[in-house]
C-alpha cells in the first residue's frame, strides 16, 4: 500500500502574524475541585492510571517499583488500595504502562527489557496472576485497549542507544507499533509488530537546519552504570564543556561533562526508522484506525487497522503564539513564538472525526538561542486535527500557561524551555459537549478545555494537584459516578494519585 506524506507548512513571517490571547478566565460554566488524594506509600513513580468504568477500579503503575496498585474509585473522596501487585521485574526491566481491560477482569501491563524486545502481560486485576504474555517491540511505552477490548496496543519506542567503541558509532533499535487480538477470555489470539517507514526526507516532517537534539542515557564507556559526570576526554577534569563522542547516522554526538552519561546529545537531522519514536496511542471509537504521537519528529502516524498497516504520517507543524520566552524574574507574555508541538498525549472526539493532542516537546536546541527562523521545542498548547485530513483545526495557544499564572503555578523557571508542559489527554463529554483534560506537568495541575468550536479550543478551568514539592502528573483518566464526572492524575515525582471532580457552575454563582 502506497504510503502518504502530509505537510503543514510553517510561514517564514510568522512573527509578524502572532497575536497576544486573552487571559483566559478563571471562572466559568464549569470547574475542577480536588476531591481526594492516594498516596501509594511510594515517593515517586506513579506513573499511569487506567480507570474500568463497569466497575469503577482503576490500576495504577509504578516505574520505580515495578508494582500495581488496583484502586476502588467507586467513592471518590476516598480513594482506597484494593490490591498491590509486584511483577517481579528482572534487573534492567522497567514497568513502562497499564490499561484495564474496559470489559474483562484484566488488566495489560508493558515491560521494557533494555537492549532486548519487551513485554506486554496480561494480568488478573483480582489476583495479579499472570494470564497471558507476548514479545513486542524494542522499549514499549504505552498500551491501550479498544473500546470492545478485542484490541490493544502498544507504543514500542525503541530509545535505547548503544555505543560501540572500536567503530565510535551510536545506535539503536527501531521504533514499532504493535497490534495484538484478544480472544472474549482475554488470551492473546494473533499480534504483529508494525514497521515504520523510512520517513528520511519527506514533506511531511520537518528537519530542523538549528541543531535539534535528543538527550538521551547511554553507557558510553560500558561499565553497566549511567554516570552523572564523566570525564569525556580523559584529562583528569570534569568540566561544562561539550565533547565530541562519536557518530550517529554521520552526524556529530557530543556530551556534557558535567550531565554525563545521563544527557549525551543525539542529533535530529533525519527521520530515519531508528529516529522514529512511537509515545502513545489514540484508537478511534470504531476501531478501524489509530493515531500514534512520533514526539520528537513532531508528527502522528496513522494506522489502519483494518489491514494492520500505517498508510500515513501527519507533520503537525509548529504552534504560533505570544508566550513568556525567558526566564528573567518577570512573567510578560508578550514575546511572539513559533513551537514545534511534539505531542506526548493524544485522544480521539466526537466520535473519531478528530484527534487531539498534549504539544509537550521533547528536544532541544545545541544552543540558547535557536537559529533564525527555527521554531522552539514544544507548542505549549493542545491542538486539534481533522482525523481524516490531518489538518489543524485550532490551538490553545498560550492560554494554559497565561491561566497557570493566574493560578499562581505557571513554571516561571520553564519560561525559556517548554513552559508549563501539557503532557497527557484525556477526552469526554460534558452535556453533549466535547470536553478534553490535559495534565501539565511542570505546573502540577490539570486543564480544562471545551472543544464546542474546534477551530478555537478554549481553556475553561484549572485543578492544581495538592502538596509543595514536585507533582509531575503524568497518566490521567476521566470516569463517572452516578452521573457526576471525575478526573484521576497519577503524580509521578510525589508517588500520589489526584481525584478532581468537574463542576457545573451557575451563572449567579460564578465569582
Amino acid at each position: 500500500m502506497k504510503i502518504s506524506y502530509i505537510i503543514k507548512l510553517i510561514p517564514v513571517l510568522w512573527l509578524a502574524g502572532c497575536a497576544l490571547a486573552p487571559v483566559p478566565s478563571v471562572t466559568g460554566n464549569w470547574v475542577i475541585e480536588p476531591v481526594s488524594l492516594y498516596d501509594s506509600g511510594h515517593d515517586k513513580g506513579t506513573e499511569i492510571v487506567s480507570v474500568q468504568q463497569s466497575t469503577l477500579r482503576a490500576v495504577l503503575s509504578n516505574f520505580a517499583t515495578g508494582e500495581v496498585d488496583v484502586l476502588d474509585v467507586s467513592q471518590p473522596q476516598h480513594l482506597q488500595r484494593k490490591a498491590r501487585f509486584n511483577l517481579k521485574l528482572s534487573k534492567g526491566e522497567e514497568l513502562t504502562s497499564v490499561a484495564f481491560h474496559p470489559v474483562l477482569d484484566l488488566f495489560a501491563a508493558v515491560i521494557d527489557v533494555g537492549n532486548r524486545p519487551g513485554r506486554l502481560e496480561i494480568r488478573s486485576a483480582t489476583t495479579g496472576v499472570l494470564i497471558d504474555r507476548i514479545v513486542v517491540g524494542f522499549g514499549p511505552d504505552s498500551v491501550v485497549f479498544s473500546e470492545d477490548g478485542k484490541l490493544a496496543m502498544i507504543a514500542n519506542e525503541g530509545e535505547d542507544f548503544l555505543f560501540e567503541p572500536s567503530s565510535k558509532q551510536f545506535f539503536s533499535p527501531e521504533g514499532s507499533i504493535s497490534t495484538v487480538r484478544l480472544s472474549q477470555s482475554g488470551h492473546i489470539v494473533s499480534h504483529k509488530n508494525l514497521e515504520l517507514a523510512n520517513a528520511i526526507n519527506y514533506e511531511g516532517f520537518i528537519v530542523s537546519k538549528g541543531g535539534r537534539f535528543m538527550e538521551r542515557e547511554i553507557d558510553w564507556n560500558g561499565d553497566g552504570i549511567i554516570s552523572k559526570n564523566m570525564d569525556f576526554d580523559g584529562n583528569g577534569k570534569i568540566d561544562k564543556k561539550k565533547v565530541l563522542l562519536g557518530y550517529f547516522e554521520g552526524q556529530d554526538v557530543y556530551g556534557t561533562e558535567t550531565k554525563g552519561e545521563q544527557k549525551i546529545l543525539i542529533p535530529i537531522k533525519t527521520h530515519s526508522p531508528a529516529l522514529l519514536e512511537p509515545e502513545y496511542i489514540a484508537i478511534s471509537p470504531d476501531a478501524k484506525k489509530a493515531y500514534v504521537t512520533l514526539q520528537e519528529d513532531d508528527a502522528v502516524a496513522v494506522v489502519d487497522l483494518i489491514s494492520e498497516q500505517v498508510i500515513s504520517y501527519y507533520g503537525l507543524g509548529a504552534s504560533q503564539h505570544k508566550t513568556d520566552a525567558r526566564y528573567d524574574g518577570w512573567v510578560k507574555f508578550e514575546q511572539s513564538m513559533a513551537g514545534l508541538r511534539e505531542p506526548d498525549g493524544i485522544t480521539t472526539v466526537a466520535n473519531g472525526r478528530y484527534f487531539v493532542t498534549a504539544d509537550e516537546g521533547d528536544t532541544d536546541s545545541d544552543t540558547s538561542t535557536p537559529a533564525e527562523g527555527q521554531p522552539v521545542s514544544g507548542g505549549r498548547s493542545v491542538s486539534v486535527f481533522d482525523a481524516a485530513t490531518g489538518v489543524l483545526l485550532g490551538d490553545t495557544g498560550n492560554q494554559l500557561d497565561e491561566l497557570a499564572f493566574a493560578n499562581k503555578v505557571y513554571p516561571e523557571r520553564r519560561s525559556n524551555k517548554k513552559g508549563s508542559e501539557p503532557e497527557m489527554v484525556v477526552s469526554f463529554d460534558l452535556d453533549g459537549v466535547p470536553f478534553v483534560a490535559v495534565g501539565m506537568e511542570r505546573a502540577g495541575s490539570v486543564g480544562l478545555i471545551s472543544l464546542a468550536d474546534p477551530f478555537h479550543p478554549t481553556v475553561i478551568a484549572l485543578g492544581k494537584i495538592g502538596g509543595d514539592e514536585g507533582k509531575s502528573p503524568e497518566g490521567i483518566t476521566h470516569f463517572t459516578v452516578d452521573g457526576e464526572h471525575y478526573l484521576l492524575t497519577a503524580n509521578e515525582m510525589s508517588g500520589t494519585v489526584e481525584c478532581f471532580k468537574i463542576i457545573r457552575k451557575e451563572p449567579d454563582a460564578q465569582n
